[in-house]
């Protein structure tokens, strides 16, 4: 093929990819804007008690979900409403700590029955990621009120408005109740609201076309194994990215996550930090900012008087439920905990015994390391551990490439063993190797 043929192919390629999918992103964000825009609009214009602009938060993210996933909302509905009731009988009893953990097992049982037992695969993959944002919401609430920080039992306008919230209900990002409601009664409009909704949006666009176009044209199918295992890993990182930038869109539109002039005080993800990363464990905390800090102040915190161990292995465990009980999800974060926690403690005797900046987390400025970042030696460890981070995420997200129908059922133990198969299990070799150094150290 000559130079001008190819440059028509890959023209024809790109227009014939970049123009549908630019077409699916916009109408995707389409019900979001015109949801969240609502909202905004209401509250900023319309004078309103404090449980009307409840009332209205519940009915515009009710119309949103019915008209993106139909009937399925009765599911969420009914769930939303039992949990609620199960609170309130909670709050009425004598041993009022008991809410937090009687909810949350309920909770993940709940969850747990859905995908294995009531909902049919097709419908819980369509429901599954909204199921989970209500649930971190409603175990937030339930934990909030074992530690006094309600003044009294929130009622059922508030609760509904929060869990049912247009700006966050479809794809996130979890946020507190009492940041809800303080969004809710903020008002403002500048020029720099519609910018800022811009900006996101065409961040979003970018990543779809990069996920479903740039990246498995730049690697193509006659590529090595680990060059495969690479690009299908950074695609499904992209369509992460856009997830991600789509839901700070939908957050914007509604005035969530905004200071008083306009600036954006929410971040969801830091992309830079996840495709050239230092580290497994800051990829960890910058693939999705608000749960991990989920996590971290409901799980981990909660956990933690019974000992660190357990403290984080209920934080994976949670983490696992919430995503769904299957075994390739299950396999990625519990592979995710094991290689991030030999990295952070390998490295942290690597650290001691050279004396050099290269802990999985940056130093501060006043370390007492001899050899500081800039050193040759510290530079040299660091782009090291950076580069068995990218074989890490290539070798954890090739196994979420797969067919549109097992996508839509959800992924079978076979198809995990066989991504992992097909890379010899180089990644769970090379994590015992650097374990077993590390007792010998």
């Amino acid at each position: 093929m000559d130079e001008e043929e190819y440059i028509e192919s890959t023209w024809s390629y790109l227009s014939f990819c970049v123009e549908p999918t630019l077409y699916e992103g916009l109408r995707f964000a389409k019900d979001l804007l015109i949801a969240s825009v609502a909202l905004r609009m209401a509250i900023q214009y319309i004078p309103m008690p404090h449980n009307v602009r409840h009332s209205l938060s519940f009915i515009i993210g009710g119309l949103l979900l019915y008209h993106s996933i139909g009937l399925a909302i009765i599911w969420i509905f009914g769930f939303t409403l039992s949990v609620y009731i199960l609170i309130l009988i909670l709050s009425l009893s004598t041993r009022k700590r008991v809410r937090g953990p009687i909810t949350c097992l309920c909770v993940i049982s709940f969850l747990l029955l859905c995908e294995l037992h009531l909902i049919n695969p097709k419908m819980w993959q369509q429901i599954r990621g909204i199921q989970m944002i209500a649930s971190m919401k409603i175990i937030s609430v339930a934990i909030e009120l074992d530690r006094s920080l309600f003044k009294k039992m929130i009622n059922p306008v508030e609760f509904f408005g929060y869990i049912f919230c247009p700006a966050n209900c479809m794809l996130g990002p979890w946020i507190s109740f009492h940041s809800y409601d303080q969004y809710l009664g903020v008002k403002f409009l500048t020029k720099r609201w519609i910018r800022v909704i811009a900006e996101n949006m065409a961040m979003a666009l970018i990543f779809l076309n990069l996920s479903n176009c740039i990246v498995p044209w730049i690697i193509s199918d006659d590529s090595t194994k680990w060059l495969l295992a690479y690009r299908d890993a950074q695609a499904f990182r992209m369509s992460h990215y856009f997830v991600s930038s789509m839901s700070m869109v939908s957050m914007l539109s509604a005035g969530f996550g905004l200071t008083n002039d306009c600036h954006s005080e929410i971040q969801i993800t830091k992309p830079l930090f996840i495709e050239l990363p230092r580290s497994l464990v800051q990829v960890v905390i910058f693939w999705n900012i608000p749960m991990h800090q989920w996590l971290k102040n409901y799980v981990f915190k909660s956990c933690h008087a019974y000992g660190q161990f357990f403290a984080i292995l209920s934080t994976y465990v949670v983490s696992s439920l919430l995503h769904g009980c299957n075994f390739q999800l299950s396999a990625v974060l519990l592979s995710i905990g094991t290689f991030s926690y030999i990295e952070y403690n390998f490295r942290l005797k690597v650290a001691s015994a050279l004396e050099a900046c290269c802990l999985a987390n940056p130093c501060t400025k006043q370390c007492e390391h001899k050899y500081k970042k800039n050193c040759i030696l510290t530079v040299f460890l660091n782009t090291l551990f950076s580069l068995i981070t990218v074989i890490h995420l290539a070798y954890l997200g090739v196994m979420f490439e797969a067919s549109f129908s097992i996508q839509e059922t959800g992924y079978s133990f076979s198809h995990t063993i066989s991504k992992w198969e097909n890379l010899d299990f180089f990644n769970h070799g090379l994590a015992t190797f650097f374990y077993v150094i590390y007792l010998m150290m």
